[in-house]
């Protein structure tokens, strides 16, 4: 049980490596829905949670953290590392970091939730999220009135404000349905976490770039998203274990429901299809926040089957992940197409898909396989992108060397999790109810 005495160490390790690996296999919206899914696993982990509500807390996890993928902050971390703009950099890091752990925690806490709550109850706040976000990328980040980028060279069209006007639309309807508790903490705890993580890190990419170490050997940019993962992570997970009588599981009908088995071909022939549409969708609407609109519409699915959100959760991550590594492939080989691996990213993805389809529907447990699956095939993804640089330096190796280790050690933590939780049952029900923590 020593876990969950320090319930802020599984999750922060978890959502550091993801962080990592999106700024390596993916990037953007898409890109953070790895580390959005492997903490919403690792806070369902330490919480012995059941294979739906786990399935729906993974998926919105993933959503949710992905909104934030919206967000632009290349240029603000450019700011960072002049001294001239040192301040104004860190609070724009500072802001995005900590509206990106807002909305995330938010839309994570509707999904560790979901047996409290009807679609009736929830959908209207969802739809006030995207109208909000609209609003406020209108108001404030179109005319640039706040601007945390350059305007000067070729200035960058930002997000943030947004996406804070629509998780402050969310939380409003929640609080009027009486459903704010647990998604106003974890958003509280993200906003928190994030805005610290992402100045601090910020703040100490720039002080290691002052530092006469090679920079070949280092990549300060890493230890930036390390350290906003880390404490992202860990604010999520100390909030999610405070709150943890609040979001224990019930029993409604609409969470029965969706937790029946539909048939695998069907699961997978409807995952492939809402895939296909989701990863067009991102790009494809030509809006500046497509990936809102468009996860908005998984977050109703995710509610409806618990077999389409270990779907949203692990495989459409890791779709977009072997994407990217094919468009990588194609530009650093000069093929001139994408076609050859475009097959290798077809096929592993409608395995996978199978694979989670075939578990699900054979009731087998699924909060810790998916979670090691997600950590590793994206892990492994990341060492193929490695080797296909024409001249990978030894940083990229170092940095790789480190993916694996916090995987291994990641692997251990789940290892641990799944033995307490073993042990937890053999119990005598008594001491078992009064150990649980829910």
């Amino acid at each position: 049980m020593k876990l969950r005495s320090m319930p802020w160490l599984f999750p922060g390790l978890a959502m550091s490596l993801g962080w990592g690996l999106r700024g390596f296999i993916g990037g953007g919206p898409l890109g953070a829905m790895i580390p959005g899914s492997m903490v919403a696993l690792a806070v369902c982990l330490l919480a012995g949670r059941g294979n739906a509500s786990a399935a729906v807390a993974a998926a919105f996890g993933a959503l949710g953290v992905g909104f934030g993928g919206e967000m632009t902050y290349g240029q603000t971390v450019g700011f960072i590392v002049n001294s001239e703009t040192f301040w104004w950099g860190l609070l724009g890091l500072s802001v995005k970091g900590a509206v990106w752990g807002l909305l995330g925690g938010a839309v994570l806490g509707v999904g560790l939730t979901r047996s409290r709550w009807s679609l009736a109850q929830v959908i209207p706040g969802v739809v006030l999220m995207v109208a909000g976000t609209h609003l406020g990328w209108k108001l404030i980040n179109e005319p640039k009135l706040i601007y945390f980028s350059n305007p000067l060279d070729r200035p960058r069209a930002e997000i943030w404000a947004g996406l804070l006007a629509g998780a402050l639309l969310l939380l409003a309807w929640l609080w009027r349905q009486k459903l704010a508790a647990v998604p106003a903490g974890l958003a509280a705890a993200g906003f928190l976490g994030g805005g610290a993580g992402f100045g601090l890190g910020g703040a100490l990419m720039a002080l290691g770039r002052t530092l006469p170490v090679d920079h070949r050997w280092f990549d300060w940019w890493k230890l930036m998203e390390f350290t906003f993962g880390f404490l992202f992570g860990a604010a999520l997970g100390a909030a999610a274990r405070r709150l943890r009588r609040q979001w224990a599981e019930g029993s409604t009908s609409e969470v029965r429901r969706a937790s029946r088995a539909l048939p695998v071909a069907l699961v997978v022939a409807v995952s492939l299809a809402l895939g296909a549409a989701f990863l067009w969708a991102e790009e494809g609407l030509g809006l500046r926040y497509s990936f809102v609109v468009a996860a908005t519409a998984l977050l109703a699915v995710s509610a409806l089957w618990a077999g389409l959100s270990w779907q949203i959760a692990i495989t459409i991550p890791y779709a977009a992940a072997a994407l990217d590594l094919v468009t990588y492939f194609a530009i650093e080989r000069k093929i001139g197409g994408i076609l050859p691996g475009g097959a290798f990213a077809l096929i592993t993805t409608l395995a996978l898909s199978i694979l989670v389809a075939q578990r699900h529907a054979r009731e087998l447990p699924m909060t810790a396989w998916s979670f090691l699956v997600l950590t590793w095939t994206s892990v492994g993804i990341s060492w193929l992108k490695t080797f296909m640089h024409p001249w990978p330096q030894y940083g990229h190796l170092i940095v790789q060397a480190v993916f694996t280790v916090m995987a291994i050690a990641l692997t251990g933590l789940t290892r641990s999790c799944v033995a307490d939780y073993g042990a937890l049952q053999a119990q005598p029900r008594g001491r078992a109810a009064a150990m649980s923590p829910d």
